[in-house]
């Protein structure tokens, strides 16, 4: 027993002596970013307990506007993601408004310049949305694309996110479903541990998700601010979520 326990501690003297070539400064930076890494979680952990109403407060510009990120997915995330917006006032206070898309997401692009706040019969705005930037990111995965082969493709899309999330440096990023938002998300979150960007995330997962949530949901739950659902069976099972209706398109007064 005794041979047994010295050979252990021989081993281990050995493996740890190995770090001992790495500077002090190193060791001083990854102390520092630990301890950041708790502090963010903290503060995301104290947010989600609070009303979503008041998370937001401090994170304004001095105008009182906030610079909004807003990342499209295609088809029906599209449409979710842009029937939020209607319920938001872009003009005065959710602005300047930039948007990201995919690079082989050409219909997003369109709609982005075709969508009209007045399309919503019960907003009385009747200008149109003009965004004031719209950048775009390689796809994070096609459709059908299998999961193994997406590894390579997200990792390809990250220099990109850190680059646009770098140069925009939002107060609030506007995410759904897709995993084109994925690297935006997680460059965003890295950036406030840096104490770079002090943007909140808020990750809207697919009216489509009654019980279990996407990929890219499961992925971004933990450091999400406010994480929203559509239905009480996903909120059970998310206690940090939160449970909306109003991205729901509403029927018309004839129908």
């Amino acid at each position: 027993m005794a041979m047994i326990t010295n050979m252990i501690s021989e081993r281990v003297g050995t493996f740890l002596s190995r770090f001992q070539i790495i500077p002090q400064w190193i060791w001083l930076a990854l102390v520092v970013l630990f301890l950041r890494i708790i502090f963010m979680a903290v503060v995301i952990c104290s947010r989600r307990r609070k009303h979503p109403s008041t998370r937001q407060r401090g994170n304004r510009r001095r105008d009182g506007t906030m610079k909004t990120l807003v990342v499209l997915g295609s088809g029906g995330h599209t449409t979710e993601m842009l029937q939020l917006l209607k319920t938001l006032d872009t003009q005065e206070r959710y602005t300047p408004l930039i948007f990201v898309v995919a690079t082989t997401d050409d219909t997003s692009e369109k709609r982005i310049k075709a969508f009209s706040t007045a399309g919503n019969d019960d907003d009385d705005s009747k200008s149109t949305l003009q965004p004031d930037m719209i950048y775009k990111i390689p796809r994070s995965r096609e459709v059908g694309q299998s999961y193994l082969t997406s590894i390579v493709t997200t990792l390809y899309s990250f220099p990109c996110a850190f680059y646009i999330v770098g140069q925009v440096r939002p107060n609030l990023l506007l995410c759904n479903g897709p995993g084109t938002c994925l690297p935006i998300a997680i460059a965003t979150f890295v950036y406030r541990m840096l104490g770079i960007v002090e943007g909140n995330i808020v990750f809207v997962e697919s009216f489509c998700r009654v019980c279990s949530l996407s990929l890219t949901g499961k992925l971004l739950y933990p450091i999400a601010d406010m994480f929203v659902v559509h239905w009480d069976e996903l909120h059970q099972r998310y206690p940090w979520s939160q449970t909306v209706s109003i991205f729901v398109p509403k029927k018309s007064k004839s129908e």
